[in-house]
């Protein structure tokens, strides 16, 4: 009796070791196979976007000064170079002024003769009109023609009979006459006419000649002194503020057509940030940016300006917009001028959502977006943590929250990161 009670007493001692041994390997075997995740409840509140891109800096103010035309250039200051007020930027070669001069004069002159000449063209040509010629002619012979008619009248009221009839072949004879000179007369009137229009355009022709050699004496007569200006220059552009030269393409030699520049800035130095054209309605002026340049030192200023600009991308008919934002050089601070650096701002949205989680939490699949919150359910084994899909329609993200509207609740665990894959039904533990 008493063996069997001490087989029993093992019997059950080896069931508690085994119980606890598989307990044990259970809770292992839990830790390796059960995802272990991180767990935050939802909330309300606004979205904080970050803005962040590339820039550097550059001349308070900048000036294009082109260059004389028609000059050989003979020393230019290079880009990069400082140059004070009063000292030469571009220098030309005197030589070449001096025979620019000579030529302008001579053309001058040349465009002056022919505005006298033009005054001679517009002037109205004297004529002897065509029509008042015939037009007496034509008067004679109604004249003449009203005699015969009455000689015709006396001769048939005296029967005379002879001298009836030689009356009667002159009128016959000056009707033809008559005729023969309305044609002419009228002939003559459309002739004036023509004439007289032939001279008003040949007059409007020289008027407008006239007034475009004018306008050509008039720009000699500029030029010549814009030349006679650089000649007590002493051939020379000077900058009129002290100046940096931010660049220069101009070559040593070449004959200047008008449209070759120096670009100076002036005025001291502030900040420019490139913008990217997605974000240019969102960087506003009174935005704080925070930068880092490459001498690896940090500011926080505050953007003062904000502006596009047309730019060329890849050709005249390739224009494209570029933004950029504009706050003042931190005092201070050792930063060497041109030097580059990064930016960042971030800005709060407008309004506040009412539901809020972290970026990580959200997941999309083909049946749309949703996350997942760590819930306790009742099995065999007891209470268990799976994880539960709740959908969800987003409102609008930033770069680590994102605003939903769903059925969450504000006890619910959402969970935000899991060291392995995790689905709706999965078993989950939280980390803690």
């Amino acid at each position: 009796m008493k063996t069997g009670k001490r087989l029993a007493v093992k019997v059950f001692l080896g069931f508690l070791a085994a119980m606890a041994v598989c307990t044990v390997l259970s809770r292992a075997a839990s830790s390796v196979l059960v995802a272990q995740v991180e767990v935050k409840k939802t909330g309300s509140g606004k979205l904080s976007y970050t803005y962040e891109g590339t820039g550097n800096i550059v001349p308070k103010k900048e000036e294009n000064i082109f260059l004389w035309e028609g000059q050989q250039v003979e020393w230019s200051a290079e880009q990069g170079a400082k140059v004070k007020k009063g000292k030469c930027l571009v220098r030309f070669r005197k030589e070449y002024l001096e025979k620019e001069i000579e030529k302008k004069q001579s053309e001058l002159k040349q465009l002056q003769f022919q505005v006298k000449e033009q005054q001679i063209a517009a002037r109205t040509p004297a004529r002897v009109s065509a029509a008042e010629g015939a037009y007496s002619a034509l008067k004679d012979l109604k004249r003449k023609l009203e005699k015969a008619r009455s000689r015709v009248r006396r001769a048939k009221e005296q029967a005379s009979g002879e001298e009836y009839l030689a009356a009667k072949e002159e009128v016959e004879a000056l009707e033809q006459e008559k005729s023969q000179a309305q044609s002419a007369y009228d002939l003559a009137k459309k002739e004036d006419a023509a004439q007289d229009k032939n001279n008003a355009n040949a007059k409007e022709a020289a008027r407008m000649n006239l007034q475009a050699a004018e306008e050509q004496v008039n720009m000699a007569e500029k030029e010549l002194k814009a030349l006679k200006e650089y000649k007590k220059a002493g051939g020379k552009i000077l900058a009129e503020k002290d100046s940096t030269v931010l660049e220069n393409s101009i070559q040593t030699g070449t004959i200047t057509t008008g449209t070759e520049y120096i670009s100076l800035g002036m005025g001291g130095w502030k900040l420019k940030g490139e913008i990217a054209a997605e974000d240019k309605d969102k960087v506003r002026e009174g935005n704080e940016a925070e930068v880092q340049f490459d001498a690896g030192e940090k500011a926080e200023v505050k953007i003062e300006h904000v502006e596009s600009l047309e730019r060329e991308a890849e050709g005249e008919l390739d224009k494209r917009m570029s933004y950029c934002w504009y706050a003042p050089l931190p005092e201070d601070m050792d930063i060497e001028e041109n030097e580059a650096f990064t930016w960042k701002t971030e800005k709060d949205s407008a309004k506040e959502y009412e539901q809020v989680i972290p970026l990580t939490a959200l997941r999309e699949d083909i049946s749309g977006a949703y996350c997942l919150i760590a819930v306790e359910k009742e099995q065999m084994l007891g209470t268990l943590m799976i994880a539960k899909r709740v959908p969800v329609t987003v409102i609008e993200k930033d770069g680590k929250n994102v605003a939903v509207t769903s059925e969450l609740k504000k006890a619910d665990q959402v969970i935000v990161s899991t060291e392995k894959f995790v689905s709706g039904g999965d078993r989950v533990r939280i980390k803690e």
